[in-house]
């Protein structure tokens, strides 16, 4: 135990070390006035990374055959204020996050794949069995077909834990509960002049890992693990310059491995999900995409009742100057539940970040989340917050400070728990 304390703590201390000496012995990231008619000219090259150009401090990527790739990794000491979310009797704790992500993008003149992963790893100094791991990968292939027509490729595979502050993982559980996304689809886009439309078929897949319980003995998930295909067809009014309507309609049935749940229930249902907002291209200074969206799934079991939501799904960024970039976010979703009285939660999402250059290698973030999550049981809610700081040495080297709070609110007051947490750390990315 207390050797893990000396390598954090001594982890710390190297960050600090790492900052002076970079600041010390690293060239100046511009020459002086009268250096400049003794450097050589610079190579004219086009390439789709001139768009970072005016930003000296944007990783530069590294050439890889037909793709250009920009990896990274965040090392942290995290502080937190209760390790165990729990209401009552909360402990701190401080441990080490590991943050690796890598993203890219290829070169050709057609077609384009583009994806990106990302880990999130933390250990802590006393609780180990709180320890846990993020971890998401995506990528997008598009084929162009013909000059109207293409197709897109799409896959993904998410890794998520959740502890207690999930309603569904039980209050005895040790540690958190792990679950596994795979997700998989094709789809077929063609213009008919002013409209496109776009054909999807997919699958995903969810699969939840047992959960150990104080006292011996695991819950068995195996009754949660499901396939879910998915058949959608969207079509987009292009000709306005700015906000372009569209239209979507899916239908999403859900499959168990198992025909009866924990509670001898058939929880497999059909789902149907339909929107219609617009997309916002061309403004000036907004861009992305608002809709409001209607879901609705019925159960085969007749015990269960037919559940829907109504709400938002949008994704909107604002630039109201060139230092400042705000993200807009919504999302509406209707969750599985084994709850033997209930067929399902409802999930609103609404959040907000900022990101603003108080110096051209110096951003400050902050940001705010809320969850209204409604079952048969009431509503809980989830206020998260965030701020930070990211200070650019040079394209490769980030210092990076933060804080997060959570605030977790249930109908019952039985999991209600607050989290703050601290974290200093270091980039390297390329």
């Amino acid at each position: 135990m207390h050797c893990r304390r000396h390598v954090t703590f001594g982890f710390a201390a190297a960050i600090l070390s790492a900052a002076q000496a970079l600041a010390q012995t690293a060239p100046p990231l511009r020459p002086a006035p009268d250096d400049l008619a003794t450097l050589p000219p610079e190579p004219v090259v086009v390439r789709r990374t001139e768009i970072q150009d005016a930003d000296p401090y944007a990783p530069l990527g590294i050439e890889f055959g037909s793709f250009l790739v920009f990896p990274s990794v965040n090392i942290a000491t995290v502080y937190t204020s209760n390790v165990a979310k729990a209401s009552k009797d909360e402990e701190p704790d401080i441990g080490l996050r590991l943050r690796p992500a890598l993203r890219w993008e290829s070169d050709w003149s057609r077609h384009s794949w583009t994806g990106q992963a990302s880990g999130d790893w933390t250990w802590y100094e006393d609780r180990q069995d709180f320890d846990s791991q993020q971890a998401d990968v995506s990528g997008l292939y598009r084929l162009d077909i013909r000059r109207f027509t293409f197709m897109e490729f799409e896959s993904s595979y998410a890794l998520i834990q959740t502890g207690i502050e999930d309603s569904e993982v039980p209050d005895t559980a040790i540690g958190n509960r792990t679950e596994h996304e795979f997700s998989a689809s094709a789809a077929l886009a063609h213009d008919f002049g002013p409209f496109e439309a776009k054909l999807r078929g997919g699958a995903s897949w969810q699969i939840y890992e047992d959960v150990k319980l104080a006292g011996g003995g695991i819950e068995d998930n195996s009754d949660r693990n499901l396939v879910e295909p998915i058949v959608s067809l969207r079509g987009v009014y292009r000709d306005p310059p700015v906000f372009k309507p569209f239209a979507e309609v899916a239908y999403r049935p859900r499959f168990h491995d198992r025909t009866l749940d924990r509670n001898g229930l058939r929880r497999d249902s059909q789902g149907w999900t339909a929107r219609a907002g617009f997309i916002v291209d061309n403004a000036p200074f907004l861009t992305g995409e608002t809709s409001l969206v209607y879901q609705v799934r019925d159960y085969e079991d007749d015990t269960l009742k037919t559940n829907d939501v109504l709400g938002f799904d949008s994704r909107l960024t604002w630039s109201p100057t060139e230092l400042t970039s705000i993200v807009y976010t919504a999302s509406t979703s209707l969750s599985e539940t084994v709850s033997a009285t209930s067929s399902g939660r409802r999930t609103w999402t609404f959040g907000t970040q900022l990101r603003h250059a108080l110096r051209e290698n110096l951003d400050v973030l902050a940001g705010a989340t809320t969850e209204f999550e409604r079952s048969d049981g009431g509503t809980d809610i989830t206020i998260d917050t965030n701020l930070g700081l990211e200070w650019a040495l040079n394209p490769s080297w980030l210092l990076t400070a933060g804080y997060d709070g959570t605030w977790f609110d249930t109908a019952g007051n039985s999991r209600d728990y607050n989290e703050q947490r601290i974290s200093v750390g270091m980039t390297l990315r390329r």
